[in-house]
């Protein structure tokens, strides 16, 4: 009788020891993958929108941050983005508030996200637009924005509602480039003058995607080249163009370029200047040459 008795106690304990140890697997967290985190962090982002809240996103940014939207200049590190912000959400609330990632590229230092959002405010003015994000690893299992860029898929009526002069505290000065980078940047300021399609085009990675100003996301070579036929068709001659670098990254395969653009030009009758940001990440192909993989242009508001 003792015999079964210590048979029954020991399967009975073997029993426990294995549901402990089952449970105890299941309850292993599963890895926090990237598209998990920006996820998790476009809904604070949308909160931060609906609630007028920048304390819900302040933690996305520090002094090194980077902030370009259409209308405005630069704005530069997490106080001014802070001023943006809480101006933004004193003007007027949003109803309705949507994000989608689009697109993912990872590095071993950044992470580039590209994807489109809607707004619909309470006078029931809708607003479409784009973006393209640089995020970095803060060191501490979370990420921190490097940089943050959106605009819209058409231009606005009144660009003054979009525009915040207060926010711009600082400028950043022009910085020198590794050469090949400024050799390509120097062609590229060659096409803009030459206007010609294929040529502009060819810059660009067979499977690019571009975010151009006021207007939808352009994706493929085929497609872009496409865009600058329609683009070019007007008659314009550019009488002057300066193209400004104000940061980079080296990533395993290329760079991502944080810069800026001043053009005058002019039309019969008529002359101008535009000024405006953008991100470019420059990615290596098979022949060691740099192509556009991925950009953003922003114009400013004058």
């Amino acid at each position: 009788m003792k015999r079964y008795i210590v048979l029954i106690f020991g399967i009975t304990t073997l029993i426990a020891c294995e549901n402990k140890e089952n449970k105890k697997t299941s309850t292993i967290e599963k890895p926090v993958t990237v598209e998990n985190m920006l996820a998790r962090y476009n809904q604070m982002i949308i909160k931060a929108g609906k609630t007028n809240s920048f304390e819900i996103i302040q933690d996305l940014y520090d002094s090194e941050s980077l902030l370009m939207t259409d209308y405005n200049p630069l704005i530069v590190s997490d106080t001014s983005i802070k001023i943006y912000y809480d101006t933004i959400f004193d003007r007027r609330n949003i109803k309705e508030y949507n994000r989608k990632t689009l697109d993912v590229l990872e590095f071993s230092n950044r992470i580039i996200e590209i994807g489109l959002f809607t707004k619909v405010f309470e006078d029931a003015e809708k607003v479409e637009g784009k973006y393209l994000n640089v995020w970095k690893h803060d060191g501490e299992g979370k990420l921190k924005l490097r940089a943050e860029a959106f605009g819209y898929l058409k231009r606005m009526d009144d660009p003054d509602k979009f525009l915040v002069p207060e926010a711009i505290t600082t400028s950043l000065d022009p910085i020198k480039i590794p050469r090949e980078l400024a050799a390509y940047s120097a062609l590229g300021k060659s096409n803009v003058r030459a206007r010609i399609p294929e040529r502009t085009a060819d810059s660009y990675t067979d499977d690019a995607m571009y975010l151009p100003f006021s207007d939808t996301i352009k994706s493929g070579k085929s497609v872009l080249l496409e865009h600058y036929k329609g683009y070019y068709k007007y008659p314009a001659t550019i009488d002057s163009l300066e193209v400004m670098t104000y940061a980079y990254d080296i990533v395993e395969d290329g760079y991502i370029k944080y810069g800026g653009f001043y053009v005058d030009w002019s039309v019969p009758g008529y002359s101008g200047n535009s000024t405006g940001t953008g991100i470019s990440y420059w990615r290596r192909e098979k022949d060691h040459s740099l192509r556009i993989h991925r950009q953003i242009g922003l114009h400013i508001h004058k």
